[in-house]
């Protein structure tokens, strides 16, 4: 049923305040969720979702969802075959307002969250003609049926949503790009510094050993920062994938205290976990999970101190949560740096005032988290130490 005169024009003028707020906000995720509420309250609709297309490897995936079930569903990879998968192939909205009557509808994506999607409309978000993503709104509210004013309203809001979309991520590859070149800078000069000081010919052999171990040690910080931000980038663009799987906590903490144990053992540090006496299942990405865990370990064993110890505890809460913790004894985060230290290039300095690292590691702990609908918590006190947290979803028990 068409919109009154006075609502389709009270709809275009909200449209024209939220296209200032879209070009101006340049976080991606923050993007996103306002465009899937936006398109939810200008359609009056149950829930509204985005997926986007990956131009590398031509998934198209679940990024933004409205609603309770929203983060199980988020990087969900829908078919080709899909209604979705159609859109982006053809770059024509579509109306499906019986979705059992379309054999197109992926229904994989009701099953993992327990929806019931009745009707939808989807329409191709795109730039310059080229579609980068999927716009869908479904079941509108009141059993109602979905209108051309629903479409032409969400067709607008797409078109101005691909922009917002494609500057954001314009303006994350700049800002990773700068700050990029502005951390390698530093070991590249010392390589080239050494380097040049062994091709002079009366330098002395043990000096020039000693020359060759710093060029090492710069390369390899040089490989770690730049795999650290190639993996910043893929969390960032959204083309990191997550396979979620039952795994076993149990077996991947005992493997993170064996692979840091040498680490641990040279500073003089006791490594220790706290497992319960069965094994803990849960849904997770075992290899992003094992990333978190070795990030956060490695952390509390290079900032501690002399005999400390560091401690990866696992405690079931209930059939449906695990707790992890990462807890060490080290010199502690200061007040003032905690409500900071997960953001993008945030170092806090060390004693003598020096900030070491890239400032990102947090940071991709944080969006790995997040991705398994969690959030990854600090507590920390001055001398004592510093515990780092989250929860997990636990694997259902077989019968």
């Amino acid at each position: 049923m068409p919109l009154p005169l006075e609502s389709r024009l009270d709809s275009y003028r909200r449209l024209l305040t939220l296209s200032q707020v879209l070009t101006s906000t340049l976080d991606l995720l923050t993007l996103l969720d306002l465009i899937v509420n936006a398109a939810r309250d200008l359609t009056q609709t149950e829930a509204t979702s985005i997926l986007l297309l990956d131009q590398k490897t031509g998934q198209l995936y679940f990024e933004a969802v409205t609603g309770s079930k929203s983060e199980e569903i988020k990087r969900v990879v829908v078919p080709p075959s899909s209604l979705a998968g159609w859109v982006v192939r053809e770059g024509r909205v579509q109306i499906i307002n019986d979705v059992s009557k379309d054999r197109r509808f992926y229904a994989e994506s009701d099953s993992s969250t327990g929806f019931h999607t009745r009707a939808l409309v989807a329409v191709p978000m795109k730039v310059k003609e080229r579609v980068i993503g999927v716009l869908e709104a479904i079941n509108p509210l009141n059993g109602a049926t979905f209108s051309d004013d629903d479409v032409e309203l969400l067709t607008t809001l797409s078109a101005q949503a691909a922009i917002a979309i494609e500057n954001a991520r314009l303006f994350q590859q700049s800002d990773l790009i700068s700050e990029m070149v502005h951390e390698l800078r530093t070991p590249l000069t010392s390589i080239v510094a050494y380097s040049e000081l062994l091709l002079q010919r009366q330098i002395p052999p043990e000096m020039a050993h000693e020359f060759v171990g710093t060029i090492y040690q710069e390369a390899q910080s040089l490989s770690n920062m730049t795999n650290a931000f190639l993996e910043l980038s893929r969390l960032q663009s959204g083309r990191t994938r997550f396979n979620m799987t039952p795994c076993d906590l149990t077996d991947l903490v005992r493997e993170v205290i064996n692979l840091l144990k040498p680490q641990a053992d040279e500073r003089g540090l006791q490594l220790d976990s706290e497992l319960p006496e069965q094994s803990v299942l849960v849904i997770a990405d075992r290899d992003r999970i094992r990333q978190v865990l070795v990030n956060l370990a490695s952390n509390a064993v290079k900032y501690n101190r002399p005999q400390g110890t560091v401690c990866l505890c696992l405690t079931p809460l209930d059939e449906a949560q695990v707790k992890i913790e990462v807890r060490d004894t080290g010199r502690g985060i200061p007040a003032k740096d905690l409500p900071h230290i997960f953001e993008k290039f945030y170092r806090v300095a060390d004693s003598e005032g020096w900030a070491q690292g890239t400032g990102i590691g947090l940071n991709i702990v944080k969006q790995i988290v997040e991705a398994h609908g969690s959030a990854v918590t600090v507590e920390s006190e001055i001398d004592v130490g510093t515990t780092f947290s989250f929860l997990l979803r636990a694997a259902p028990v077989e019968p």
